[in-house]
């Protein structure tokens, strides 16, 4: 029996190759087909597992669906295929061997057959074909090895009505124990941007309404947590995004996250109203700006207008509560490390939850490749194949881009520290985001810091030293220091830390006649914390307590809050916690906050021990 495996690897553990899974949904719509044996892997397993686990399998045909991180290792694994099983078919497909199928098999002679382009129904072409034993020069969209020639049928014409694929969530096709997957409601761009793929990927086509709702009813009654439609622009259709939208939010009574990838200038009013009621968690935009040089956006054919596009977003951020994410490409043409920071600037002044940031790539098939011969750009020659110098940004600017993107996307996009941020940027670098991370890229390099350990810890330390070394005035140290403390522990599942601000409390007691309630803890700052977020305290405040009130169970999802108390609550709490007496905490009233009358600490005890923060043991 001849036995069918198609495979591929996955960036990830948690991914799935929905193309391998609609191509095994239309060749299974045929009764009475052998099965294929749908396998996926990922980067983390090594090339001998993998090899050892399709081996096992003993199979006749191995297809392997190949992407640009991993095209390396399929051509490895495939030629080991075909050391240990020399019968064997080799299949190769994806947007990685698509466009330079003839260059592939001259190089991996082990490689049989590449299907280019659109999979589905040349795929089942080609099977059918090899198990009858046929021919399969008459197939279009196919790269064959004939009579020791490599040769090439015509390009395939492209699957115009998208619902002859039968649904691979519906028919249990695809990998279904991950918590989110990416599903195509379309395929085609309106676009034509020449570093992207979608540019030549053919004309937008739909699946059609009736299906797509199909799916929807299907990811509802699922365990998913997030669909990540990989439609290009989603809103380009505006009447049919409206359509989605609408029976998303009246049927996604789970609230799944769904992420749209949206051209905010196409943004009509009444699609910002469709988000503006819908709950916090429910829809995640990514946008692509990439930059905002017209120069370097009118030579990689990306159009949009920019004051509309700045107006959409600003009312998206301003009327829904849509999670924000814009996309910004460093190495265009015409874009130097100048210009590519103005670009920074502007999406930083658009408040988006997340920036990403990245070097754009040359990929095999795209127009952008026909510059590399141009001599205007330079990149890697093998996968990823990021620029890494062009004509107007140099090499060392292009690893800056590189740092940057990093350092915000462990930092900013964390949203750990955010009034940290806001802070350092407006009183210290003259409210420019890029010339902080421009200076904070140095700082990382200068003392071979990691740019991938970004816990909260590392965030706090390293960035209060950042600033030590950028400046002496100490009431700007003083506040950020404050700043950075706070919203450290406002990350923490128990709020912590060793440094002691506070007034010296004399005498203390040995057992104090009340105690703090579990889940409550106070500190003490130089500077008030929840000031420094409006306005540099140029004057020291003094021992400013924060109280704290936390989740006592660890078990349960962390949460962590500031309590709103009055002055001399918050004061007498955190006195309390270091069981001072009342003499000892008038005394250090005094001292703290001259000038200011000195309350009634009894009634305040009292008012917190009716608010249920202090008891009595």
């Amino acid at each position: 029996m001849t036995n069918i495996v198609i495979t591929a690897i996955n960036t990830r553990h948690t991914h799935s190759a929905l193309g391998l899974a609609s191509i095994k949904a239309f060749w299974d719509k045929t009764p009475g087909r052998l099965p294929l044996k749908l396998l996926e892997f990922d980067l983390n397993q090594t090339n001998e597992s993998i090899i050892a686990d399709l081996i096992l399998l003993q199979p006749n045909i191995v297809a392997f669906s190949v992407y640009i991180w991993s095209v390396a290792r399929t051509l490895a694994i495939a030629g080991a295929l075909k050391a240990a099983l020399p019968e064997i078919k080799i299949i190769l497909g994806g947007p990685e061997v698509s466009f330079n199928s003839e260059t592939v098999m001259t190089l991996n002679p082990w490689v049989d057959l590449i299907v280019r382009g659109e999979g589905e129904i040349a795929f089942s072409e080609l099977l059918q074909a090899l198990l009858e034993g046929r021919t399969v020069s008459a197939i279009s969209g196919l790269t064959h090895r004939f009579n020791g020639q490599i040769v090439a049928s015509p390009d395939r014409e492209f699957i115009s009505n998208l619902d002859e694929i039968p649904s691979p969530f519906r028919n249990k096709t695809n990998k279904s124990i991950n918590s989110f997957t990416y599903y195509e409601a379309s395929r085609g761009c309106p676009s034509r941007c020449t570093y992207c793929l979608s540019s030549v990927l053919g004309p937008i086509r739909n699946h059609s309404i009736a299906r797509v709702k199909e799916d929807l009813d299907w990811f509802f009654a699922s365990d998913y947590q997030q669909i990540r439609f990989a439609d290009r622009t989603f809103n380009f259709d505006r009447p049919r995004a409206r359509e989605i939208i609408s029976y998303i939010k009246q049927h996604n009574h789970r609230n799944i996250n769904f992420h749209f990838e949206i051209q905010a200038d196409f943004l009509s009013e009444d699609i910002i109203d469709l988000f503006s009621d819908a709950p916090d968690g429910m829809f995640h935009l990514e946008i692509g700006i990439q930059s905002t040089n017209p120069a370097a956006l009118k030579a990689v054919c990306r159009r949009f207008d920019l004051p509309v596009l700045r107006e959409r977003i600003k009312q998206l951020k301003e009327r829904t509560k849509c999670h924000l994410h814009l996309d910004l490409l460093g190495g265009l043409p015409f874009d130097g490390l100048k210009e590519f920071y103005q670009s920074l600037d502007d999406v930083w002044s658009l408040s988006p939850h997340d920036i990403q940031i990245s070097l754009v790539k040359v990929l095999r098939g795209t127009p952008l490749e026909k510059q590399l011969g141009e001599h205007s750009i330079f990149a890697m020659p093998e996968p990823p194949y990021t620029v890494l110098r062009s004509q107007w940004l140099s090499s060392l600017d292009a690893i800056k881009i590189q740092d940057v993107g990093k350092l915000v996307e462990g930092i900013h996009n964390s949203r750990r520290f955010p009034e940290v941020l806001k802070f350092t940027v407006t009183h210290c670098f003259n409210e420019s985001f890029s010339a902080f991370f421009d200076t904070l890229a140095d700082y990382w390099r200068q003392n071979r810091l990691q740019f991938y350990n970004f816990t909260p810890e590392n965030i706090a330390k390293h960035l209060l030293g950042f600033l030590l070394q950028k400046s002496t005035d100490t009431s700007l140290i003083g506040n950020c220091r404050s700043l950075i403390e706070h919203e450290l522990r406002m990350t923490q599942k128990v709020p912590a830390g060793e440094s002691y601000v506070g007034p010296e409390f004399e005498p203390k007691l040995k057992k104090h006649p009340w105690r703090i309630t579990q889940g409550i803890r106070a500190y003490w700052y130089e500077f008030d914390p929840q000031l420094v977020t409006t306005k540099l305290q140029t004057t020291f405040c003094g021992a400013v307590p924060i109280v704290y009130k936390f989740e006592r169970d660890l078990s349960a999802t962390p949460s962590i809050e500031v309590l709103n108390l009055e002055p001399a609550q918050a004061f007498v709490l955190a006195a309390i916690q270091q069981r001072a007496t009342i003499e000892a905490i008038e005394a250090a009233w005094r001292n703290n906050r001259s000038g200011q009358p000195l309350p009634d600490f009894v009634k305040a005890i009292d008012k917190l021990h009716d608010s249920g923060l202090v008891y009595k043991p």
